[in-house]
């Protein structure tokens, strides 16, 4: 099967590889990295992160934090996916020593770069199951964890098909670390072997973006704003409805400013056309001068700090079929939050947040206007929603630790892999 599988995957990126060069410019100086030649240096005994864009680097930066203090003198290398995840990891340097792109998943460019990063320890946050990749680290008896795991509704029926070799395939993991009941359920019942499966609960309820600060130019600029609507993490298809609202909100609150935060900031040129064709004036982070009715944030790694200036703030990829985005950086600065119907991909921060009366979900674009006005219109209201969301993180928090005590009790006790103890024994 797995012969099937790569000659499948080669395949595929021998008929694609001409499209994605040709439509994904930015990807071409990635590609050294994803077929194993890296520039990283030789290192040896290496805890070695993968996670996949922004929101996952930001899920392990406390994991790391902790690693860092708890083995110093082990180098820490995070891969990414993504471009933007990349770049995070690199602004990073202070607690992560080298950061990469995640190979391909072909036995060569796995190989080449398992020999280049020498790992002690994989640990990959979410649900990233690659069978040559997992099958390489058990023939060289290295330990793989899986953390922050998920199956998704839209993901569960796919997994079930093949059942039968993904059950081989997650028995490479030492342990997959789920982040709820509901995913333990899920992933076994996909072939995951009971006992290699918990829950340690979701990283994203950790992450403390307090630690960042925010630029001063930024921070003035914001605080000139008495009336701040923030959405974020807009995905395509949801600025025009975010601008449609705006435009309603504004005739009785024309004090109202709004920033627009896009998932990806490549599309912040054709978000300020938008705006600008509505008659609004606007502009671009990086180019702060002047008034403005909409601000468009055209940065990575800033939105986390600038919620503590928010009135309100919608998290996009929600009124589109995109599945959410995550609640819980507003929330931890206890802002009101408006969600839409498509929180697939977060169904329990969904669940608790609803159940806590910390948020406000609309069943479609023509109820943002009057849920934006409804916590403007009503302060007590707001705090209200605000500090039940901010109740949620605190009391969901301690995942990062959960994680560390399985890494010192069971894979890396006195700081080396421990085959007996983490599971290893049938890598031998």
């Amino acid at each position: 099967m797995y012969r099937i599988y790569t000659l499948v995957l080669r395949l595929g990126l021998i008929v694609l590889s001409p499209y994605l060069l040709l439509r994904s410019r930015r990807y071409w100086p990635t590609l050294a990295d994803r077929l194993g030649y890296s520039k990283l240096p030789q290192l040896q005994k290496t805890i070695w992160i993968h996670a996949v864009s922004v929101g996952e680097v930001r899920s392990v930066e406390k994991l790391i934090e902790k690693i860092r203090k708890q083995l110093p003198n082990r180098p820490i290398a995070v891969s990414t996916t993504t471009p933007t995840g990349q770049e995070l990891a690199r602004a990073r340097r202070d607690i992560i020593d080298h950061s990469f792109y995640f190979p391909i998943d072909t036995p060569g460019a796995i190989r080449r770069t398992l020999d280049r990063v020498r790992p002690d320890l994989v640990i990959i946050a979410e649900t990233e199951i690659w069978p040559n990749f997992l099958r390489l680290c058990r023939e060289q008896k290295i330990p793989v964890m899986m953390i922050n795991g998920r199956i998704s509704d839209r993901s569960l029926p796919r997994y079930l098909r093949m059942r039968r070799w993904l059950g081989q395939i997650l028995d490479n993991y030492v342990v997959l670390g789920m982040q709820s009941e509901t995913d333990r359920r899920r992933i076994q019942s996909i072939g995951a072997d009971a006992d290699r499966v918990t829950v340690f609960g979701n990283l994203k309820y950790d992450v403390d973006s307090s630690n960042r600060g925010i630029d001063p130019k930024l921070a003035s600029f914001l605080q000139e704003w008495r009336e701040l609507w923030i959405a974020a993490s807009t995905t395509p298809g949801e600025d025009e409805l975010v601008l449609d609202a705006f435009s309603i909100l504004r005739t009785s609150r024309p004090g109202l400013k709004l920033m627009i935060a896009p998932r990806h900031p490549e599309r912040s040129e054709e978000i300020l056309g938008l705006i600008r064709s509505r008659g609004w004036k606007a502009l671009r982070r990086t180019a702060l001068q002047g008034d403005s009715d909409v601000l468009v944030l055209d940065t990575i790694g800033e939105l986390a700090s600038t919620f503590e200036y928010a009135s309100v703030v919608f998290m996009g990829g929600s009124l589109v079929e995109r599945g959410g985005h995550n609640v819980l950086e507003p929330a931890r600065h206890s802002k009101p939050v408006i969600f839409g119907p498509h929180m697939e991909n977060f169904r329990d921060i969904e669940r608790l947040f609803l159940d806590a009366n910390a948020g406000i979900q609309i069943p479609n674009a023509s109820e943002l206007a009057p849920a934006v006005a409804k916590v403007l219109d009503d302060p007590s209201f707001a705090h209200s929603l605000g500090q039940n969301g901010r109740e949620v993180v605190l009391q969901n928090a301690g995942a990062t630790d959960r994680v560390i005590s399985y890494i010192r009790e069971h894979v890396l006790k006195n700081g080396e892999p421990q085959a007996k103890a983490s599971g290893l024994q049938g890598f031998t």
